[in-house]
């Protein structure tokens, strides 16, 4: 088994009208194989279209 662990954040900025923070969100998914979590990896980073900041890394269960 491999789980994917990924994280994304949104950017932030500050003007005069509109102060945001930053948000962070992690995620968790098993796989069965290396190959399909970084498959799944590469989907959601396609999806992404760089709206949010996003790493992540697929690890062996143990």
């Amino acid at each position: 088994m491999w789980i994917l662990i990924f994280w994304m954040s949104s950017p932030y900025s500050v003007t005069l009208s509109d102060a945001a923070q930053p948000t962070l969100q992690v995620q968790t998914q098993e796989f069965n194989g290396e190959k399909a979590c970084k498959d799944a990896f590469a989907a959601v980073k396609k999806l992404n279209s760089g709206e949010l900041t996003l790493r992540g890394v697929c690890a062996p269960k143990d």
